[in-house]
């Protein structure tokens, strides 16, 4: 599939563009994926109790936002996996979810949610997006995709897919209940959580935003309409009422019957034309992902179908010619392809996105990357429910943000060891970056993974997150895991499981 920005003939009868010739989402099939049946059941199961949030209380180094896992203690025998993200508290929840026996994708939908509290200009259950599923036992490589869609009357506000995609991947590969995925982040955002570094960056940067939503300055700025500062408590109630009903009741909360029509009215109110049918028809899409060869080595990317695997295929293509370690390079040359395609103007490299990945020492693998189309999506939340609407993939500028998402897992020549997991969000760059790294792991074993990542990124912005496993290396024992040091995020190895 050919990576297309332009729309043309789109009727767009609303003023606020009648000036713009729209460019649009790589692949125009993006914000349209047409709605496939769901293959596992939606409904969760809601036998646990509400759990609590664990804090980090250890020091060893697989803990540490850049380092090797721990080989200590005789640790080798009993490491269960990795976890990596933009935002430490989602990590320390999803390792203790594969700690506790949880799957790969038990581990990524307890991080999502709790990414949805920790991180909402990027991880809002409003949002949609894309992530890859490695199954060692079948040597499979899916990608399951549920992108912000159009809404069928139009307008600003996209059909949310993020919570309908992580119930369908609990139910074809969860084994611990919904509700106890759930509860840490309803927890997070019920009862107050302290701000990581992180997050405190993120409302700095975006105080401006925050001030005009009710919603968001009650939960992340202080009474007199300051942002919070790292280590500040951040309580966001009713972000807490949506992710309990979520919990207590799956999609079925938000996506059924008169709960949807409830839901669009809400919608409507913030200024959106989601309709009823709009939320009862969506359904995520679940492709073979797509596959690009980096030497001996099958390099797993989303579906052709989706932009961001067209885009992806595309660039890898192009980066040959620049050495794996010029990151600069890279992203110029990713951002050259964008306009090449039909992008208006050079496209920022923070467009409400952030991705994350997990491994099991089983072998499987996820890494995912959601985004609002936009920081903060539309700046508005659902009345009532904390939730933060994303843009509409239309949306000329942040609506390109689904086309430059960038999950990628690479594996060995037997179609079973995962050698590399990696995740990152954001403009162009955000598809460089994520290459350019996994071109220097997978043709020149030498290099480390933090400092394939910061060769990789040399700008603050997009953040790539990684596990890497040596082809041909001692099993886990020999895998590392590294977050981009120009963020705050966490890298932690989970014990057991």
């Amino acid at each position: 599939m050919r990576p297309n920005f332009d729309r043309a003939g789109d009727a767009r009868r609303n003023s606020t563009f009648s000036t713009l010739k729209v460019a649009t989402v790589l692949g125009f099939a993006v914000g349209l994926a047409s709605c496939g049946s769901l293959l596992g059941s939606d409904e969760p199961d809601t036998s646990a109790p509400l759990g609590s949030v664990t804090t980090a209380d250890r020091t060893s180094r697989g803990l540490t936002g850049v380092g090797r896992a721990s080989a200590e203690d005789n640790a080798v025998g009993r490491i269960g996996g990795f976890v990596v993200a933009d935002e430490p508290q989602a990590v320390l929840i999803a390792r203790d979810v594969l700690e506790q026996g949880g799957t790969v994708v038990d581990a990524a939908v307890s991080l999502y949610f709790a990414l949805s509290v920790t991180q909402p200009q990027a991880a809002s259950l409003g949002g949609g997006g894309i992530c890859l599923v490695h199954d060692r036992s079948k040597r499979l490589t899916e990608s399951v995709e549920f992108l912000p869609r159009r809404a069928s009357a139009g307008g600003a506000v996209a059909i949310p897919g993020n919570i309908r995609g992580f119930a369908l991947m609990h139910a074809r590969y969860g084994r611990t209940s919904w509700s106890s995925l759930l509860a840490p982040a309803e927890r997070l955002a019920a009862t107050g959580t302290p701000v990581s570094r992180a997050m405190a960056r993120s409302i700095q940067r975006n105080a401006s935003i925050i001030r005009q939503d009710q919603a968001l300055a009650r939960g992340l700025l202080t009474p007199t309409g300051l942002p919070l500062k790292e280590l500040d408590d951040a309580t966001q109630i009713e972000l807490a009422s949506t992710l309990g009903l979520v919990r207590s009741r799956g999609v079925s909360a938000l996506y059924a019957g008169d709960a949807a029509q409830t839901f669009a009215t809400a919608i409507a109110e913030a200024g959106g034309n989601v309709s009823a049918d709009d939320l009862r028809n969506y359904r995520p899409v679940v492709n073979v992902a797509g596959s690009i060869s980096a030497g001996s080595v099958l390099l797993h990317t989303p579906s052709a179908s989706v932009g961001a695997g067209a885009f992806a295929e595309k660039l890898w293509g192009g980066l040959q010619g620049i050495a794996p370690t010029d990151g600069t390079g890279a992203a110029q040359a990713a951002n050259a392809l964008a306009l090449q395609l039909g992008a208006q103007g050079t496209l920022p490299d923070d467009l409400g996105s952030t991705g994350f990945a997990v491994s099991g020492a089983n072998g499987d693998a996820v890494a995912c990357a959601v985004t609002s189309n936009g920081t903060f999506g539309t700046g508005r939340t659902v009345s009532g429910m904390g939730l933060v609407l994303a843009r509409s993939p239309d949306e000329p500028i942040s609506g390109l943000a689904s086309a430059f998402l960038a999950p990628v897992i690479a594996i060995a020549p037997d179609r079973v060891t995962v050698t590399y997991v990696g995740a990152s969000g954001g403009g162009p760059a955000a598809v460089a970056g994520v290459q350019q790294v996994a071109r220097q792991l997978l043709t020149n074993n030498a290099t480390g993974l933090a400092d394939a990542i910061s060769s990789a990124t040399p700008g603050a912005a997009p953040l790539v997150n990684a596990i890497s496993c040596p082809v041909g290396g001692a099993g886990i024992a020999a895998c590392e895991v590294a977050v981009d040091p120009d963020g705050a995020g966490l890298g932690a190895e989970a014990i057991g499981g």
